[in-house]
């Protein structure tokens, strides 16, 4: 997980947001509960995302339930599975209900317990594509925030909206564009497949994505960075040293509101969507604490008070929540989003990764 910039506009913008919007957001279905156990242990990407989350959303599930949090900061990526797993062998797990990316129970699946939706009413708001289930069918990830990448143009430079994906290849971004440059956390094979192949399923061989990663390679004349930094990115964007590329949504609304030219737009075969989800560690006995932790945060609700304050997509369908356009407009689309296909990347990731630095250095 490598999303993590923050800019004091965004969240200024956004406490103006949440103060014309307080007196309309209804308060979440929960039943207030005097509770003496211990705190609920929880952890999320620290930073932006675990300090939004402590300011606007643990004290309200603190004063509907009595249930207090304790707030544990976790590092990105798999490393921190290892962690966990390490810790619970040892009988000494530090959280009871941890953060994921969509690779996190799919790769150690071993460490999340399967979670009864009879003890999680507001799970029948989420929609499937977007819940992870074992094999046996149980579900064990429950998302409770998303976001987007899309593409992002400077709207000086290319006054004209583009309307697809496939517009990047067009000889007009000679030189222009920026790109994520590890296919396995970009995207680009996710992208390509809905936008030449008529979707995912041809991501299913060897043989189907190396045709994706041929064709993606031919931005190779558009591209001129292909980035692992995303704050370099968002420089050159900025001093118009590069004038387009797939980039956050979000991140991009707050350099509007900051008054570069930029654009980002969700094509027409959908912005990539990325999400975080809650898992239950097997380790865990305070399960009936996480089971409302986790309903709670899943409560349209409170979905919007996550949106408001962390520009994160909600999970639960627009409608069922009271944000307005602007406000739902700054983090999402109505466009059906591209999911990626973190089952491919779970399996082939190792091969994917080599075989697009071959295509990438020619070699």
């Amino acid at each position: 997980m490598a999303k993590s910039i923050l800019r004091s506009s965004r969240r200024s913008f956004m406490r103006a947001a949440t103060a014309s919007a307080a007196g309309a957001l209804a308060a979440p279905a929960v039943l207030r509960r005097a509770w003496a156990a211990e705190p609920l242990k929880v952890s999320a990407y620290g930073g932006y995302f675990e300090d939004s989350l402590v300011e606007y959303v643990y004290p309200g599930f603190t004063e509907a339930t009595g249930i207090e949090i304790e707030s544990v900061s976790q590092q990105g990526g798999m490393g921190w599975f290892t962690v966990l797993e390490t810790s619970m062998d040892a009988g000494n797990p530090p959280v009871d209900v941890t953060m994921t990316g969509g690779q996190g129970p799919r790769r150690m699946g071993q460490l999340f317990a399967p979670l009864d939706p009879a003890n999680l009413p507001n799970l029948a708001n989420i929609p499937e594509f977007l819940l992870h289930r074992k094999e046996d069918g149980a579900i064990d990830a429950v998302p409770v925030l998303a976001w987007y990448t899309t593409f992002v143009t400077n709207s000086d430079m290319y006054p004209e909206a583009p309307t697809s994906w496939a517009d990047a290849w067009d000889p007009k971004f000679q030189g222009q564009l920026g790109w994520g440059g590890e296919a396995e956390s970009s995207y680009l094979i996710d992208i390509v497949a809905a936008t030449y192949f008529g979707g995912r399923e041809i991501m299913e061989t060897r043989e189907g994505l190396m045709q994706c990663m041929e064709k993606a390679i031919e931005l190779k004349d558009n591209v001129k960075l292909w980035y692992r930094d995303e704050g370099q990115f968002q420089a050159q964007l900025q001093s118009g040293e590069l004038n387009g590329g797939q980039y956050y949504h979000d991140v991009t609304q707050v350099m509007i509101l900051d008054g570069f030219p930029m654009r980002s737009t969700f094509p027409k075969e959908g912005g990539v969507i990325d999400f975080g989800s809650w898992g239950l560690l097997t380790s865990s006995t305070n399960i009936d604490a996480a089971n409302q932790f986790i309903n709670y945060t899943i409560d349209p609700a409170v979905q919007s008070v996550i949106t408001r304050n962390m520009w994160t997509a909600p999970v639960v369908p627009r409608d069922m929540t009271d944000l307005t356009d602007e406000e739902f407009n700054v983090a999402a689309s109505d466009i059906p989003p591209i999911v990626p296909y973190y089952d491919v990347y779970v399996k082939d990731g190792d091969w994917i990764a080599e075989k697009w630095q071959e295509l990438l250095t020619g070699s």
